[in-house]
């Protein structure tokens, strides 16, 4: 997952990737691959589900529980099988 920080929201970009990474309320944390001060690369493992059957429907169902957690990222998603 690239996860970018959205236009106004650059100062809690680090605190968002910070809980996204953190094993604190995610059932699969996040592993950080590299990331700057706007734009980060993650990778984690995901269970085979109708939310994971395209990239596209993974990305909803992430932007859906990001924003429950007040976390606003710009979110481009790819499923590596």
């Amino acid at each position: 997952m690239r996860a970018a920080a959205r236009e106004g929201r650059q100062e809690s970009f680090r605190t968002d990737i910070e809980r996204l990474t953190s094993r604190t309320g995610n059932r699969t944390p996040l592993s950080m691959v590299t990331a700057t001060n706007r734009v980060a690369c993650l990778r984690g493992a995901i269970a085979e589900s109708e939310h994971t059957a395209t990239a596209a429907s993974l990305k909803r169902y992430l932007e859906d529980g990001l924003s429950t957690k007040d976390i606003h990222l710009d979110i481009t998603v790819s499923i590596d099988h």
